[in-house]
Order: C-alpha cells, then structure tokens, then sequence
C-alpha cells in the first residue's frame, strides 16, 4: 500500500515538473502548464495539450 501511494506521487511529481518546463520552454516561467503543441496556457498540470489542440491531435 505504501509503494502504491508512494508511487502515485512521484508520478504526479514528474507530470507537475514536466508541465512546469513546457510553460518555461514557452516563454512563460510563471505558469504551471502550456500546451505542448500551440504553447498556450493550460489550467491543469495533468494535461499535456490544450483543448483545442487535444481534439486535433485525437482526429
């Protein structure tokens, strides 16, 4: 059980850190996410694109 949480979170951890890098790399250190693709803001670290480009990506 505690491998499972433990595991969980540095997950999260590792999501948080690379979303934070991609708002960096878009030239904008002050936010926590941006997309991927376009390099907008994203409100969710768990995201890696934004909606838009989400849909794109799927179809």
């Amino acid at each position: 059980m505690f491998e499972t949480q433990y595991n969980e979170e540095m997950e999260a951890e590792v999501r948080r850190l690379e979303a934070k890098k991609r708002a960096e790399e878009a030239g904008h250190p002050e936010w926590d996410n941006a997309c991927a693709s376009c390099g907008c803001q994203v409100a969710s670290t768990d995201d890696k694109y934004c909606d838009a480009c989400c849909r794109t990506v799927q179809t």
